[in-house]
């Protein structure tokens, strides 16, 4: 069995999950959570016990630094973390909002979006919102290195 959760971050609030099988029925939806490790194994604890690892992808926006905890979290159990840019998510908001009547849209339709518009998934590869500071700190060491090694020639 594969299964996708689909996870409306928040930054104060309790995040939101829900969780489909690979056709997109819906198997459960409106559990909410916050980013702390009991709460995130009660999370896990209710997926089907037929599902391994290798069959988990989770699905949810961006936002902010929220996501990147999660992420890592989410991959030490061996799940697949997918991101979806927020203004594609959006736009499959809007559509879903004119069809469907429910406060837990967001999580339902992030869990359903690989069937809904698969091109439109990027593969979670790294920390994010860090990388850009990690190849400033770089270049910044790499230049300061390279001045000293000038100074001390001159």
């Amino acid at each position: 069995m594969i299964v996708r959760i689909g996870v409306d971050i928040a930054v104060r609030a309790p995040h939101q999950a829900a969780l489909t099988d690979e056709r997109g029925e819906l198997l459960w939806s409106g559990h909410r959570f916050r980013t702390n490790p009991v709460e995130l194994e009660q999370l896990w604890s209710k997926l089907p016990q037929e599902v391994i690892a290798a069959e988990v992808t989770v699905v949810m926006e961006p936002t902010r630094n929220a996501w990147v905890p999660l992420a890592a979290w989410f991959r030490r159990r061996g799940a697949t973390v997918v991101l979806v840019p927020a203004e594609r998510s959006a736009d499959l908001r809007a559509y879903y909002a004119k069809h469907t009547k429910s406060d837990r849209l967001d999580s339902v339709m992030l869990a359903r979006l690989p069937l809904l518009h698969p091109d439109g998934l990027n593969a979670e590869r790294g920390l994010g919102p860090g990388d850009p500071l990690r190849r400033a700190t770089k270049l910044h060491s790499y230049a300061s290195q390279a001045s000293h090694g000038q100074h001390r020639q001159g």
